[in-house]
């Protein structure tokens, strides 16, 4: 896989030479003779503009999407569930922008090394290109609600480790991690801490990981969003097994019929990611599962979010439990717990139906 990087005044794009997604349509970026995305006039994006409004200014206001002309012809309005806010805008109808927010750029690295792998193929958005625009960058990557008429939309986040080491190697006793700790459990503080009235950053992470499913179950429901509805993000105390079949369960009401074919798709990608080598020397942190369906019952599950997706020198198993300098972020974990939870489901689905 080649690169190149394009330049026209204030932007400079890295494309790449990548396989199409089978179940990518017809319109798509033009390829030059290289077969190589050309730039054309897609960055930034073009814009009907007021004198009042440039289209650079409308082209990296990522709170709102880019402009009437950009969105027209998109099948769903504009939706962010969940991440930092204003991190996202569509860059046409069927891509999107996604802001770096940090300085390393690990997302793009690890979009390019996964594109080198054919199992890689569908179970995560396609990776277009790297944008540098006025000091700021960005990807390019598909905007999976193409595929879908206003979807239902569950984004879970993998893992039972969702920081980084590095994060919380400080052992400073901080006084306002307390204080957030107390907020949300009076009763967690154990009595040395109560006399000191201090954490460290580490102790406050791990709590937080415990008031979820994370810790237990390798990952937790970050947000939900029905068909027609706004996003709820209120489940960070969604913990037991129970408790996440029950907000699953909701989830998909009157159209249990998606459950199989969800639970095939996890067992798909748990399959991929074990065949492929990038998984054993990465850790992955912060990385999401976007499960989506529509009123047609056209679903499906995609690894999302790699800006935490750095590399380790040891092997992962991706399931050995976390130990500071170990590495082991829990994301087999994660899913094999999701496996069997849809697994079951789909067995309750079927006896309800030979039952009726």
């Amino acid at each position: 896989m080649e690169a190149k990087d394009h330049y026209s005044p204030g932007t400079r794009v890295r494309s790449l030479t990548l396989p199409t997604p089978e179940f990518i349509s017809a319109e798509r970026p033009k390829r030059n003779r290289d077969n190589r995305f050309s730039l054309e006039s897609r960055f930034p994006p073009s814009c009907q503009c007021t004198e009042k409004t440039t289209a650079n200014k409308a082209a990296l206001d990522l709170s709102v999407p880019a402009s009437n002309l950009l969105v027209k012809n998109r099948k769903n309005a504009w939706i962010q569930l969940a991440g930092h806010p204003g991190s996202f805008a569509p860059a046409g109808p069927k891509t999107i922008w996604k802001k770096r927010l940090v300085k390393e750029n690990y997302e793009t690295l690890a979009y390019q090394a996964l594109c080198e792998y054919q199992q890689s193929k569908n179970i995560m958005p396609t990776f277009h290109r790297e944008v540098e625009f006025n000091g700021e960058y960005f990807i390019e990557i598909e905007d999976l609600l193409h595929h879908f008429n206003d979807p239902s939309i569950m984004d879970i986040k993998m893992g039972t480790r969702t920081f980084l080491e590095v994060e919380v190697k400080n052992p400073v006793l901080r006084k306002d991690l307390y204080e957030k700790m107390v907020k949300v459990d009076p009763n967690a503080p154990t009595a040395e801490e109560r006399a000191q009235e201090a954490i460290t950053k580490l102790r406050y992470m791990q709590f937080r990981e415990h008031e979820s499913s994370t810790a237990s179950l390798g990952f937790r429901i970050e947000a939900i969003r029905m068909s027609g509805e706004p996003p709820n993000t209120n489940l960070k105390k969604v913990r037991t097994k129970e408790e996440v079949s029950y907000f699953i369960e909701t989830f998909v009401k009157g159209h249990e019929v998606v459950i199989p074919s969800l639970h095939q798709r996890l067992c798909d990608i748990r399959d991929k990611f074990e065949s492929i080598p990038f998984f054993q020397s990465h850790e992955i942190i912060g990385s999401s599962l976007l499960i989506m369906f529509d009123s047609s019952n056209h679903a499906g599950v995609w690894m999302i979010d790699f800006a935490k997706t750095i590399p380790v020198e040891n092997t992962l198993t991706h399931r050995e439990p976390w130990e500071q300098g170990n590495h082991e972020d829990g994301y087999l974990t994660g899913l094999d717990n999701l496996v069997e939870i849809f697994g079951e489901l789909s067995q309750k689905q079927q006896q309800q139906g030979e039952a009726s």
